[in-house]
């Protein structure tokens, strides 16, 4: 049996990466606010429309391993690393753990 420290949900490892998210939003909205200014960009809406959706990405991938660790945390397992390269199927297996947990007489 596995003692309750093995599985502690350890708060700062997340706030240290929302902390680098949001200073990626940050600097990719100053980058969009100088290209929106300078000449050198002419103020080109191809370059904004990629700077929101790079900025969507990286909060999509944020909330996607968050919720993947919390639902492997509902079941009492702990998220692997590997977990990672099965990003693009985030939701089923988020969807997978709740059912595991709170449906697991269907």
């Amino acid at each position: 049996m596995h003692s309750k420290n093995a599985f502690e949900y350890i708060p700062e490892d997340n706030l240290v990466v929302l902390f680098v998210l949001m200073v990626c939003t940050a600097g990719l909205y100053y980058f969009w606010w100088i290209a929106r200014v300078s000449r050198i960009f002419y103020d080109n809406p191809v370059t904004n429309i990629l700077l929101i959706i790079l900025t969507g990405g990286l909060w999509l991938i944020y909330l996607i391993l968050k919720y993947m660790q919390k639902s492997e945390m509902l079941n009492g397992r702990q998220m692997p690393w590997y977990m990672i390269l099965f990003l693009p199927l985030g939701f089923l297996i988020i969807q997978h753990n709740i059912n595991e947990r709170y449906f697991t007489s269907q």
